[in-house]
């Protein structure tokens, strides 16, 4: 009986002491200056890759609320994926020592998807493991922590074509990252191949804004050079027979094209609605922005230019009219 008193008067004291070390105010004011670095497995063009990005939060700083990553230029691919499939994984590490005891050990969650859309997919990230002496030391400190809590909620954003994609990653308030921090957090998350590169190639700039738990933000940008890649088609949407003008005959060249076995020298061009597609939709765009109150075709019009919403089109053969 007496070594189970002791026992519990230390497992008290251990508790006590770890609040009373957590209860000391901070001196100074609160600050937040988080460390990120962007590894990406594969940088060739029009190829797929996955991504890792280690993130370290610093004891007596906010603790993130949210991460929001943008790619300028690529796309992601929800293709094959459903719900409860893993597209990624987490891993917070936990290192705290005080006079009594150290709290020792990794929180990993894996990312699975909810729910799949055309251009959007939900996640969240599901803990599955906790080592160490994580989960005891945590409960000394009032934090409830279990296996299969939510750790964070995602979004994956596909934008329009070859334009980029987005990642969204939410707290979801199960892990102790709310307020400022009472010890560091280094985080690791790694992605399934899901990002698929340019395949015009150049640099792929990856920009991460992550916010603390009362706003705060700190913004990173990482640049990374493409391998490969083929030189864009430059042409002047609308002009469908590549004459050097827009007119009557370009929607007649698009219905000879669509109707009537006709030749058109860049289909790009012909995609007057920049849909990514030829069809007779395209023709009366072109005969309302001639002829009615409609628009003018989006850039490059006028001009010859690279097509800003890449897609699968491309010009059969050029003529002197564009590069």
């Amino acid at each position: 009986m007496p070594v189970l008193d002791s026992r519990s008067s230390l497992l008290l004291l251990c508790g006590c002491s770890l609040l009373v070390f957590l209860a000391i105010p901070t001196p100074c004011q609160a600050q937040f200056t988080p460390t990120l670095s962007t590894s990406i497995d594969n940088l060739d063009s029009g190829q797929s890759s996955g991504f890792i990005q280690d993130g370290f939060f610093f004891e007596g700083q906010e603790g993130p609320s949210s991460m929001l990553i943008q790619f300028d230029r690529g796309s992601f691919d929800f293709s094959g994926y459903a719900p409860g499939q893993l597209v990624g994984s987490l891993v917070v590490e936990v290192f705290v020592s005080v006079i009594f005891v150290t709290i020792s050990g990794d929180i990993i969650a894996d990312v699975q998807v909810t729910s799949v859309g055309p251009d959007t997919m939900q996640a969240i990230a599901v803990i599955t493991d906790i080592t160490g002496n994580v989960s005891a030391g945590l409960s000394l400190l009032g934090i409830d922590l279990n296996i299969g809590d939510t750790a964070f909620n995602v979004l994956y954003s596909d934008l329009p074509g070859d334009t980029g994609a987005t990642m969204n990653v939410t707290d979801a308030g199960t892990l102790p990252l709310s307020g400022n921090l009472d010890f560091d957090i280094p985080l690791t998350w790694a992605t399934a191949p899901i990002l698929t590169h340019s395949p015009l190639g150049g640099d792929l700039v990856v920009e991460t804004l992550i916010t603390s738990t009362t706003g705060f933000e700190a913004s990173f940008t990482e640049v990374f050079p493409l391998n490969g890649g083929t030189t864009p088609d430059q042409f002047n949407r609308g002009d469908a027979n590549q004459d050097g003008g827009f007119d009557i005959s370009d929607p007649i060249t698009m219905l000879g094209f669509l109707f009537s076995n006709g030749s058109i020298p860049c289909v790009l061009a012909g995609d007057a609605n920049d849909d990514n597609s030829v069809d007779i939709a395209d023709a009366v765009y072109c005969l309302s922005g001639l002829f009615g109150s409609g628009a003018q075709p989006p850039a490059p019009h006028g001009v010859c230019g690279v097509d800003p919403t890449p897609g699968l089109l491309t010009c059969l053969q050029l003529n002197n009219n564009c590069p």
